[in-house]
């Protein structure tokens, strides 16, 4: 297993989303750097990975860096493995991040839909079609061309079987009735723009049903407000949260 690392002090533990490469945190992993030791952890592609192995992969890089505890960031698909590590290991997570993520994906018939359609994004001409109207949508939430064409390369770049696969992950991810164990402080990250999932219905959800959860809504940024210049993840992980990971 291969990771990406750079900074110093404190653990910090970034999942991606559904491409799975952990190449898409550049837009903040700088920021973060200069006060977190920041691991950019891709997702097994293995077609038949599960949310338990995946938690694995997760609990070996903090052997191999030797913590205790570490901030754990969750986007999207990878909110959900963080979700589940929350749950499984409290006490190896001081602060949890969830970036445009869910307890529960409520729109099954569009669940549906995106498992039907998905071997057209690995055919030609269905990925042209995708790339000019992730483009047109992603211009529109305050992502730069260099990062949108970062984002399209990465992309299904582990093949169809992985991104099936997560896609079923996804389809039995449910820890709605858990969500009250979550006792270490949570920030939910969600953009008004999102495309992908109503991230703001969701994040107010995850709110309301987390003891220590704080809900940042961005009303200009969607589903990838990680790769926006508008949006520092390191300004919201205070002083407080640094301490607590050192504890």
């Amino acid at each position: 297993m291969e990771y990406f690392k750079s900074g110093s002090g404190p653990l910090l533990i970034y999942l991606p989303g559904m491409e799975g490469t952990g190449t898409l945190f550049f837009r903040q992993e700088p920021d973060l750097a200069q006060r977190f030791t920041v691991i950019s952890l891709p997702l097994s592609p293995s077609s038949t990975c599960t949310y338990d192995e995946l938690i694995s992969d997760l609990l070996e890089v903090y052997d191999r860096e030797n913590a205790q505890s570490a901030v754990v960031v969750g986007e999207s698909f990878g909110g959900t493995v963080a979700l589940r590590f929350a749950l499984d290991h409290p006490d190896r997570v001081n602060h949890l991040v969830l970036a445009n993520t869910f307890s529960y994906f409520r729109h099954r018939l569009d669940l549906a839909v995106a498992r039907f359609l998905l071997p057209l994004g690995f055919w030609t001409p269905g990925r042209l079609v995708r790339n000019v109207v992730m483009h047109h949508i992603l211009i529109g939430e305050h992502v730069n061309r260099e990062a949108i064409e970062r984002l399209l390369k990465a992309s299904f770049s582990h093949g169809y079987r992985a991104s099936s696969r997560r896609l079923k992950l996804i389809q039995g991810h449910d820890v709605r009735d858990r969500l009250d164990r979550l006792k270490m402080p949570v920030t939910i990250v969600a953009g008004g723009k999102d495309r992908m999932l109503p991230s703001v219905r969701e994040g107010k959800f995850l709110a309301s049903k987390i003891p220590k959860a704080r809900l940042i809504v961005l009303p200009d940024l969607g589903h990838a407000c990680f790769l926006s210049d508008r949006f520092h993840l390191a300004k919201f992980l205070t002083d407080d949260v640094i301490l607590s990971s050192q504890s």
